[in-house]
């Protein structure tokens, strides 16, 4: 395990079940208290409850700490567990939850000297107490070692975790990079020899100017002409490719992420030709039907469909799930103004599943 790697708060790495679901299990706490109640006093009986409440309390702070001041968490978790042992031999349920939090917290370097702090106080509390039994020594060291490197499993886990993101994180910035090297190669090799071109023949054109040899002046102005044009057609396709691989590598992310979800989906969204307010509309038409899918949808498989004409462009998303919320406030009211924005067809049918229909005549496309 990488010993420079910093644990993160707790509570920020998972989700809240993950903090309320293993809190169910200090239940056993009361399990000794009440067969001992009746020789408690009332307020030994609301000690021994505040006593809990403060674990409770200290113990959901904890997972939010960072691992700079954890240390005084695991001191007082332990020394309220230790206290409470005099009126409730039940505070062997608390003595895991410490043991967890220091497997997560430390490398097992610094965890170890925690732990073992730990285990002297369950010691040193059944030999206080008088609970040297093993209802009391036997669970709590059970439960507590466990709980330990059930911690640094999840330590493990999420530095797992981040390091993939941090991997993955790189590797955009590399595609960037190799993205922006490329583009300006492109525009060297397009642009440099013409543009060149353009210098020198402008420069002879005025030197035949100048000396009075118009027809070729004319002549060498008329091929500037001709060379400009044929550049800027060029640019235009160019930044036209570009444009293309835009929209459809975000095609590829919304596709990806669907499955990533969980869906099968089947079929593929891919567009060429569109005008710039085109692409940025469909897009967001294409995230808001995505988005909704996977917030809403009952079913598990999608299917996708697009067909490109010269003069039309159909597009179809279908789920075979209905939508748990299919009103207007999942966006489907912004989908049918964008489509009545590009002077589409908007179609929505509810029948065994969910299907968004979408239909555009050639004002989308490029002239």
């Amino acid at each position: 395990m990488n010993q420079s790697y910093q644990a993160a708060p707790l509570f920020s790495g998972y989700k809240n079940f993950f903090l309320w679901v293993p809190l169910l299990f200090t239940g056993f706490y009361f399990f000794p208290l009440s067969m001992i109640w009746h020789q408690l006093t009332e307020l030994e009986i609301v000690v021994s409850f505040i006593a809990y409440f403060a674990f409770i309390a200290g113990y959901i702070q904890a997972q939010k700490c960072t691992q700079h001041n954890i240390h005084y968490y695991l001191f007082g978790l332990t020394v309220i567990s230790v206290a409470a042992t005099t009126l409730n031999p039940g505070t062997c349920a608390l003595f895991p939850y410490i043991a967890f939090l220091v497997g997560y917290y430390y490398s097992y370097k610094r965890g170890a000297p925690w732990l073992l702090f730990i285990l002297v106080a369950i010691g040193f509390s059944a030999w206080a107490f008088n609970l040297i039994e093993l209802y009391f020594l036997l669970p709590a060291y059970i439960a507590t070692i466990p709980n330990y490197f059930f911690g640094t499993m999840t330590r493990s886990t999420l530095q797992q975790e981040h390091a993939k993101e941090q991997s993955q994180q790189h590797n955009k910035q590399l595609a960037t990079i190799a993205e922006r090297e490329r583009i300006a190669r492109d525009l060297h090799d397009l642009l440099g020899h013409t543009l060149s071109s353009i210098v020198l023949k402008a420069e002879l054109a005025n030197k035949l100017g100048k000396a009075g040899q118009i027809d070729a002046a004319l002549d060498e102005i008329e091929q500037v002409a001709d060379i400009t044009r044929t550049t800027l057609s060029e640019v235009r396709a160019a930044v036209s490719g570009y444009k293309t691989k835009d929209i459809n590598a975000e095609l590829l992310k919304m596709h990806n992420l669907l499955i990533d979800k969980g869906f099968n989906v089947e079929g593929a969204l891919t567009f060429k030709g569109l005008t710039a307010k085109a692409e940025s509309t469909i897009l967001l038409i294409i995230k808001e039907a995505t988005t909704n899918i996977i917030r809403h949808s009952q079913g598990k498989n999608v299917q996708l469909y697009v067909a490109q004409q010269a003069d039309k462009l159909t597009l179809k998303i279908a789920n075979d799930g209905p939508l748990s919320k299919a009103t207007s406030g999942n966006g489907l009211t912004g989908i049918e103004e964008r489509v009545s924005e590009l002077g589409g067809q908007f179609q929505l049918q509810r029948e065994q599943g969910f299907a968004l229909e979408l239909e555009f005549d050639k004002r989308i496309f490029q002239l």
